[in-house]
């Protein structure tokens, strides 16, 4: 049986006339009456008793309605939820990233976003890089902030900042920043990093052993905020994002590490799985990220 007959059937169930359901579903009239005619040669039985003023529905018709109802309502809050989607009155966003990533990178355009588009829900995922990206190829988060370089063929990256490394210590150590020093030298200090699977370890590893050294860190830890800690302490020579760090360094807290050569700039990249489309809410959040980078690039 064709689903437009149970369509026009329902439509008139609820409206107990002909006339009313041919206006609703803009069709004829007669149109309305040979399509429940159908329905009824169909099953073979009677669905409604005609009168002067209009139909009502027999025993065998209230029950298919009362079965196919829920169904055409169904059908009727899909509608409505995708207007929804489409008008931006509501949907999700889910995001991963490190914590640091987080508050400092992310929270500002988190926050303007929600104020143009107040009922979308922004989800947070903390994570390693490795576990972002594993937790996007799978499907559980719809956008990545993640330090580049990175080598994943399911997933597009897309440059969204460019960050500085630097080196910092706290007042016992203050003298390494008025003297330029080297990085052989930085091995007759205690070195404090994040754990092995960091891409920040990962870099200052390949710092070193571009100049054939080795560094072990003499601190490990899991947080920028225990890395400041740390530094400022005196526990050794902390590296670091310099702009997660620029509030130590105004106020006189940590000090930069004098180097003798230039470090490298890095990267923070979005990333979204390849060959998969955004969701409405997905696609508008990632566009107010690039929107916003780029006018403050061109500040």
């Amino acid at each position: 049986m064709q689903l437009d007959l149970y369509r026009i059937f329902y439509v008139t169930a609820k409206e107990k006339n002909f006339s009313k359901a041919a206006k609703i579903l803009y069709i004829t009239q007669p149109s309305v009456s040979h399509a429940v005619k159908q329905l009824e040669e169909g099953l073979e039985i009677q669905l409604f008793i005609r009168s002067s003023k209009g139909v009502t529905l027999t025993h065998e018709g209230k029950t298919l309605f009362e079965y196919i109802s829920p169904a055409f309502d169904l059908i009727r809050n899909a509608e409505l939820k995708i207007t929804e989607l489409k008008n931006l009155d509501s949907g999700q966003v889910s995001v991963g990233g490190s914590d640091s990533t987080f508050k400092h990178f992310l929270l500002p355009n988190i926050q303007t976003f929600q104020n143009l588009f107040p009922e979308i829900k922004i989800k947070l995922q903390h994570g390693s890089t490795p576990q972002i990206l594993e937790k996007l190829v799978n499907g559980k988060i719809d956008i990545g902030l993640v330090h580049l370089p990175i080598e994943e063929n399911l997933v597009e990256i897309t440059d969204y900042l460019s960050i500085s490394s630097t080196f910092v210590v706290g007042k016992k150590y203050q003298d390494l920043a008025k003297k330029n020093i080297s990085i052989e030298e930085m091995l007759n200090y205690p070195i404090i990093s994040f754990s092995e699977a960091s891409s920040s370890r990962k870099l200052l590893n390949q710092i070193f052993s571009k100049r054939g050294l080795e560094v072990t860190p003499d601190v490990e830890v899991g947080s920028v905020e225990l890395l400041i800690e740390c530094a400022k302490i005196g526990m050794g020579i902390a590296f670091v994002t310099k702009e997660l760090v620029l509030k130590e360094l105004s106020k006189g807290e940590l000090y930069e590490v004098c180097l003798n050569e230039e470090m490298q700039n890095r990267k923070i990249g979005i990333i979204t799985r390849k060959g998969f489309p955004f969701s409405l809410a997905a696609d508008k959040f990632f566009k107010h990220l690039i929107e916003l980078n780029h006018k403050k690039q061109s500040i």
